[in-house]
């Protein structure tokens, strides 16, 4: 009898690491990479969208179209895109404005972030 009981605590054992295993499951899957990138007081889709912040008296961010393949700084050009996809010009150099761009790629995240920063001559 005794024989009989030891079995069952072990067959119940067995029965709860089973169910601890898919716990772990769902851990994984709270690990993985975020649907979209906080960018300022907004939030980018990581996968089409890029974080621009432009730098300015005021900064603002915007969140610009990519291709979904895209995966470094070589292909997104803030100035471009934002003038084509939103027709603001603010990182546009002038007479009187320099402009500087700055990008960085994060690839444990797959995301790009890049910004103008706007100065007065």
């Amino acid at each position: 009898m005794k024989a009989t009981t030891r079995y069952l605590v072990l067959l119940s054992m067995l029965v709860v690491g089973c169910g601890g295993s898919n716990e772990d499951d769902v851990d994984e899957d709270t690990n993985s990479f975020p649907e979209t990138i906080e960018c300022g007081d907004t939030s980018c889709k990581r996968a089409t969208q890029y974080c621009a912040t432009i730098a300015s008296a005021e900064t603002s961010h915007v969140c610009l179209n990519k291709k979904e393949s895209c995966k470094s700084c070589d292909c997104v050009d803030m100035e471009t895109d934002l003038a084509i996809q939103t027709g603001r010009h603010d990182c546009t150099a002038t007479a009187r404005l320099d402009v500087y761009f700055t990008c960085a790629y994060y690839d444990d995240v797959d995301y790009i972030k890049t910004s103008c920063t706007v100065r007065a001559r």
